[in-house]
């Protein structure tokens, strides 16, 4: 019985042994690859090389590892830093530039390629996103403008180079008559205001009097401050059609273009007089000589403010 329980010891020890040896101690490993961070566990001693084959991660000639592929890998926690080279294009409506980096952000190819970003440009891609192999990069320039139209004022950031580009991105239909300032073929600018005004013509029917005529007789027999209406004048009345601008709504002008008489108007007849009056007396004031003859002379004043002389 003893050599039994011996043995049995023995087996235990020997299984924990070779258990041991193939497994080893596991470690935690980090990896950062861009923008992916990956957690593996591996062995005691694996190079990191193996680490990353068995966990099917390529690597490129021109990547950098940092430790390198023939580290071994001893401790715990251990991070792995993965820099990716990069082959990428970077495009603006002027250029294409071709840019080569191992490790870069977007806003490192676009330091590399000279572009400057301004305040309302759009890129496709985050600026701190890693760079990976045959990315293009976009960048395209757009300007903050102010449309007006139909009574409404829109901010947009825009792309257009002309004012009928904007229009046509903003998907605005325009009339025949509409009327754009600036013009359509002028260059958009930062800042820039285009005013869409909406121009309509229509035909309005209107009627309107006709002021009668005066027709003057003169008479001799009449005195000349006097006059007599010998027949009454009456208005008569047209139909005209105008031609009516309306911009924005508004009437903007109008213009004549049809009249037709619905009634005539009735002459007015005055008989005016052509006699002139004759004057009157106005004062009479009597002036005697002063030698005592009883004579002298009057002095009359007339309506028409003549004045006479009469001897007494």
């Amino acid at each position: 019985m003893r050599l039994k329980a011996v043995m049995w010891i023995i087996t235990i020890i020997f299984c924990s042994i070779i258990l041991n040896g193939c497994n080893g101690d596991t470690i935690r490993i980090e990896i950062y690859d861009g923008n992916t961070q990956t957690v593996l566990e591996a062995r005691s001693g694996q190079t990191v090389r193996k680490l990353l084959a068995d966990a099917e991660i390529s690597i490129g000639n021109r990547d950098l590892i940092s430790p390198s592929l023939d580290t071994s890998i001893t401790a715990s926690g251990m991070g792995i830093w993965i820099k990716r080279y990069a082959d990428v294009r970077v495009e603006t409506e002027e250029r294409t530039w071709a840019v080569s980096l191992t490790g870069g952000t977007v806003q490192d190819a676009l330091n590399e390629a000279g572009v400057q970003l301004e305040e309302n440009d759009y890129i496709n891609h985050s600026q701190e996103a890693y760079l990976t192999d045959g990315m293009k990069i976009s960048v395209v320039h757009r300007m903050a403008v102010t449309l007006v139209a139909d009574g409404k004022a829109k901010d947009c950031l825009t792309q257009a180079h002309t004012v009928q580009e904007l229009l046509e991105e903003q998907r605005l239909t325009l009339g025949e008559l509409d009327r754009v300032t600036p013009k359509r073929s002028a260059d958009i600018k930062d800042g820039a205001k285009v005013v869409v005004k909406r121009v309509e013509i229509r035909e309005i029917v209107e009627t309107e009097p006709i002021a009668f005529e005066t027709n003057i007789t003169y008479s001799g027999s009449m005195l000349a401050d006097t006059s007599q209406i010998i027949k009454e004048g009456i208005d008569g009345e047209k139909r005209v059609t105008y031609q009516v601008t309306y911009v924005d709504g508004k009437e903007e002008s109008r213009k004549a273009v049809k009249e037709e008489i619905i009634k005539e108007a009735v002459v007015q007849e005055v008989v005016q007089g052509s006699k002139p009056r004759g004057k009157t007396v106005v004062s009479r004031q009597k002036v005697d000589d002063c030698d005592g003859s009883g004579h002298g002379f009057y002095i009359i004043t007339y309506s028409d403010g003549s004045v006479e002389y009469q001897d007494y």
